[in-house]
């Protein structure tokens, strides 16, 4: 086997993107037959200065992939590797030449945009995980949850969860609350962790409820028995007494509270967001 060979990356912002590029392009090639290795990375390359000092840590036979948005930089960079004979290749050049030929218009240049598009990306999908995984009482890290939702069965936990999560990037929890005496310390124990301004108990008005209740039996309840054995969960008076227990909960502990009688879930997301100082756009 020959020598390994060496390659070093070059970025004006984390790597990444060259990074992807190169490994895909290196997949293809058998490590039996050739030995490859990957120096280091230079981040945050933004100016003439930075170049010329790495350019000293470079050898001769390296290659260097480089990903370098600006104009200037990129061809500044090119002119040193090129009387050096350093063999090298600017991964962003044939795309957005193409892509530029293609539109009509000229990019903007802008170093680091890539990285804020897959950072927010990946935000989003670490916090769908966790929401699913934090769904209904699941999980054990509601303490790391950026909201708690608090409610009875049906009041809207779940999507309300889903939606911030998918559209904010938002690590929810929500937890079912069952009345009773063990609910409490239960609940205690699991909050300790959890940002206190950040627990919202959801209440609805009792006839809407009890009808949401009966709506979904029928899909649960496909036999008169098992409908009489459930009668209890749309019942108006034991509904009433449930929303009772919670309403005395959440202002024994100091828990905000968000009614989401008839409302949308984007509307009851928006007042979440605003209620923990979260702009809709951020």
């Amino acid at each position: 086997m020959e020598e390994s060979k060496k390659i070093v990356i070059i970025s004006d912002g984390t790597g990444k993107t060259a990074k992807r590029l190169m490994d895909s392009v290196l997949a293809q090639y058998s490590i039996d037959e050739v030995e490859f290795s990957l120096i280091n990375i230079y981040q945050e390359v933004r100016d003439k200065k930075k170049i010329d000092k790495l350019l000293n840590e470079i050898h001769d036979d390296y290659l260097v992939v480089f990903s370098i948005i600006s104009e200037s930089l990129a061809r500044y960079m090119h002119e040193k590797l090129s009387r050096r004979a350093v063999l090298h290749l600017n991964v962003l050049e044939p795309m957005l030449n193409t892509m530029s030929k293609f539109l009509g218009v000229h990019p903007d240049y802008q170093p680091g945009i890539l990285q804020i598009i897959d950072d927010r990306y990946y935000k989003k999908v670490d916090a769908i995980g966790f929401t699913v995984e934090h769904d209904d009482g699941q999980g054990h890290l509601t303490g790391d949850a950026d909201i708690i939702l608090l409610g009875l069965s049906r009041t809207c936990k779940t999507p309300i969860s889903m939606y911030l999560a998918c559209n904010y990037g938002l690590k929810v929890a929500n937890i079912p609350i069952f009345p009773g005496n063990t609910m409490e310390p239960v609940l205690s124990s699991r909050l300790v962790k959890a940002k206190h301004d950040h627990i919202f108990g959801l209440l609805m008005q009792p006839e809407i409820l009890m009808h949401v209740r009966e709506e979904r039996l029928a899909y649960l309840a496909r036999t008169s028995s098992s409908q009489l054995e459930l009668k209890t969960y749309y019942d108006l008076r034991d509904i009433r007494a449930e929303l009772r227990f919670c309403r005395e909960l959440f202002g024994r502990k100091k828990w905000k509270t968000i009614d989401v009688t008839r409302r949308a879930i984007e509307e009851i997301s928006m007042e979440l967001l605003e209620k923990i100082g979260l702009s809709p756009y951020h």
